[in-house]
């Protein structure tokens, strides 16, 4: 059995620690497998394979699309993972991420009128290799500048909540196209988190669309959630998966890799 932790961002997208410090740190809390698993880009596969060659951890592709369910309007995402067509992931992405770098600049303006001493330069200091302003990035600048003390809480809900100044409406893909994409790109589909955004009743629709597994492990999974995905994949036949979704000073659950543990058989799919 391997210990995993299949779910993990980095600053290739909205995580706020490198890929080599997130591979090193995994190797010293004992795990065998991980994968960065970050949003809307492939980019970030080359240096994730590299560090886990270098520092002997076992890195399986992983990239998770951003999307939405087009029958309720609620998000969806869905994990891709060991792409032998990656590059087709980013290629599809990038428009969605370049409206979303603009989306969040716009929200930086309407925050500094609302009173905030912050502009885009400030927030695009914490931005990564990915080169996406993220909500998380504009926070951190807050956060700097003494306007709160966390990256969640209440100043988020305040400017990106409902009726927030700094929400934006930004395009994304349906889920059915985002399986479609990981199933074109020669990767595995999994819905991720199903019960974070109530996508269980998608799951048919998914599945139709060549989903092959499920996130059972996830910080907002509890006993009776895992019960329910448990027996969704074995009505529907997929395997299961799972991690903490770690964003490290970017999670909104703080855990560190590996302290959800998922125990993973040596033929698991995933790691064949």
């Amino acid at each position: 059995m391997k210990r995993a932790d299949l779910h993990m961002h980095s600053t290739w997208s909205d995580g706020s620690m490198r890929i080599p410090d997130i591979v090193k740190l995994s190797k010293l809390l004992g795990l065998d497998c991980i994968s960065v698993t970050d949003h809307d880009t492939a980019e970030h596969l080359p240096e994730a394979a590299a560090e886990g060659a270098r520092q002997g951890v076992r890195v399986v592709p992983g990239t998770e699309i951003s999307a939405f369910d087009a029958l309720t309007g609620r998000k969806i995402h869905i994990l891709c993972y060991l792409a032998s067509r990656p590059q087709l992931i980013t290629e599809i992405c990038r428009p969605y991420l370049n409206e979303r770098r603009e989306a969040n600049r716009g929200s930086v303006g309407r925050i500094r009128a609302a009173g905030y001493a912050i502009d885009v330069d400030d927030a695009e200091r914490y931005v990564g290799e990915g080169g996406v302003l993220r909500r998380q990035h504009v926070m951190h600048a807050l956060a700097d500048r003494g306007y709160t003390d966390t990256i969640y809480g209440e100043l988020y809900d305040k400017l990106y909540g409902k009726n927030g100044i700094a929400a934006a409406q930004s395009r994304y893909m349906t889920a059915e196209d985002a399986v479609r994409l990981a199933k074109e790109a020669g990767g595995l589909a999994v819905l991720a988190h199903p019960f974070q955004y109530d996508s269980m009743n998608a799951l048919p629709r998914l599945v139709d669309c060549g989903l092959d597994g499920i996130e059972l492990v996830h910080h907002t999974q509890t006993p009776g959630r895992r019960e329910a995905v448990t027996q969704a994949a074995g009505r529907f036949g997929l395997f299961m998966t799972g991690g903490t979704d770690y964003h490290g000073l970017y999670s909104e659950k703080m855990l560190y890799p590996g302290q959800l543990e998922i125990l993973l058989p040596d033929d698991h799919i995933l790691l064949g």
